[in-house]
């Protein structure tokens, strides 16, 4: 090993001593010794020996800035062991001149030196946070993630540098400035606040999204506010944001839900459905509301949250005075799939207030067993109002189990034209080719426009491939006829 001739070698030996009195008398005679004594010391910086090595890093950093020199111009050292060691080294020191060199340092191949020049960065403190800021943007993705780890170790020091460069920066760079402040928290809620007004939606999304993360309770009612923003994105990253905050969101919500603006209403919406059963309480106490599009709105999201407590108010909500809150409610009770619910949502569907366009309680009915349902579907189908007869077609094509096609077939002559066009899609989408015949039938009389409804059908039966059990055909057929090929709710109405 070599030595600056100005330090007695023996010295350097003397750090190796088993006695620690030995030690400690080396290690203060070298720290004395100062300047001359660096070159030496760093040259030990290579040794394999972890406790030999701290040692040596106590000396340099005892001498301090007389060592920082020295340090840097050896941090590119063919020895890794030395390389991390003197990362370590700098940090400790706090050399805000090291900030570049360590930030370089991060691209190091070897992950015990990169580790070592973020921690080094952390301990150099305020004066790295620009550079480190600065780097967000390097091509190596090593630096990138170093420079972020390093910044939210720094803290809320760089919470405000780190906010100003988040308008401007590209897409990449603002999400990790975004995540830092979200890492760091302390501090981080203001700033991150003051970035939803800014003119950009990209920006303000994903300080909403941040927000959220962050959680802090002064941060909802400015979410709130963006619910209302112009940018569809912007408003989808408010309310899973809110959706975050559960029961300290309820009182913004409130508050939107008696806006006039019918997607803040909406958004409102979507946000305690995403709460989950978080949220049932406050659904269920609004079903009291004297605003009928709030019960309305509220009944259709205790079915998205499908809370099985909120069952006895939804069956209540079913003989509510506005007809699209009983059509919501029956939806909903459909969702939670609970046998209790059958019985009402067969009077639901028997209702002869509820025009033909109400009819969820039809689609609801079809997430029950078929065993149950259908003997009071067929009932239902020979009743006195055209209006539930129509319902009671629609459920039945939507089973799509073969005990409908016979009653269907009757129902063919039915006296109400709508009956019998409901009667008719019904029978193509069970697909039994029983229907054929008497479809083709009615082509000799004079339907009018209808020859078309029933040409299409009697194709549709034609060409159906046949498939087994009934009832697993509708399952499938019932959840994508709701969702939709791309999975997005769709319901009639």
């Amino acid at each position: 090993m070599t030595t600056d001739k100005s330090v007695d070698p023996a010295l350097i030996e003397a750090l190796r001593s088993q006695e620690r009195e030995t030690r400690d008398g080396a290690a203060a005679a070298l720290v004395e010794a100062g300047r001359s004594a660096v070159p030496a010391l760093v040259g030990l910086l290579a040794d394999p020996g972890r406790d030999f090595r701290d040692l040596v890093i106590w000396v340099l950093v005892e001498i301090g800035k007389p060592a920082v020199k020295e340090l840097l111009a050896r941090l590119d050292s063919d020895n890794h062991t030395m390389r991390s060691a003197i990362a370590e080294t700098l940090g400790t020191i706090g050399a805000p001149q090291a900030a570049l060199p360590l930030i370089a340092a991060m691209k190091d191949e070897e992950a015990d030196v990169r580790e070592s020049a973020s921690w080094a960065l952390v301990r150099i403190g305020e004066s790295a946070i620009a550079p480190l800021i600065a780097s967000l943007g390097d091509p190596s993705r090593f630096v990138r993630k170093g420079a972020a780890w390093s910044l939210a170790g720094i803290g809320e020091p760089a919470v405000k540098q780190l906010a100003a460069a988040v308008p401007g920066s590209d897409p990449d760079v603002r999400a990790l400035l975004i995540d830092t402040l979200v890492q760091i928290r302390e501090g981080a809620t203001g700033p991150l606040v003051k970035l939803l007004g800014h003119e950009e939606p990209a920006v303000r999304m994903q300080a909403a999204g941040a927000l959220g993360r962050i959680n802090e309770p002064e941060a909802i009612e400015p979410l709130a506010g963006l619910l209302r923003d112009g940018d569809r994105a912007v408003r989808r990253a408010a309310i899973e944001a809110l959706a975050q905050f559960d029961r300290n969101a309820f009182e913004a919500l409130e508050a939107a839900l008696s806006h006039t603006d019918e997607e803040l209403r909406d958004a409102v919406m979507m946000t305690l459905g995403l709460m989950g059963r978080a949220s049932t309480p406050f659904l269920i106490e609004k079903l009291d509301s004297p605003d009928a599009d709030i019960r309305r709105r509220m009944a259709r999201t205790l079915g998205i949250v499908r809370d099985g407590s909120a069952l006895a108010r939804l069956i209540d909500a079913l003989a509510d005075p506005d007809v699209t809150v009983r059509d919501s409610a029956a939806w909903a009770l459909g969702e939670l799939q609970d046998p209790r619910a059958r019985t009402p949502l067969v009077a639901a569907l028997n209702d002869t207030s509820m025009p033909p366009q109400y009819s969820l309680s039809a689609w609801a009915l079809v997430k029950y067993d078929p065993d149950s349902v259908i003997p009071d579907l067929l009932d239902s189908l020979r009743a006195d109002s055209p209006w539930v007869r129509w319902r009671a077609a629609l459920s039945l094509g939507l089973f799509r189990d073969p005990r409908g096609v016979e009653p269907l077939i009757r129902a063919l002559g039915d006296t109400d034209l709508e009956v019998r066009r409901r009667v008719i899609a019904s029978l193509g989408e069970i697909g039994e080719r029983e229907a054929i015949e008497p479809l083709k039938r009615m082509l000799i009389d004079d339907i009018g426009d209808d020859w078309i409804l029933v040409k299409q059908t009697i194709t549709k039966i034609q060409t159906r491939r046949p498939s087994g059990n009934a009832r697993g055909r509708d399952a499938d057929h019932y959840t994508e006829t709701r969702n939709g090929t791309n999975g997005n709710q769709t319901l009639p109405h």
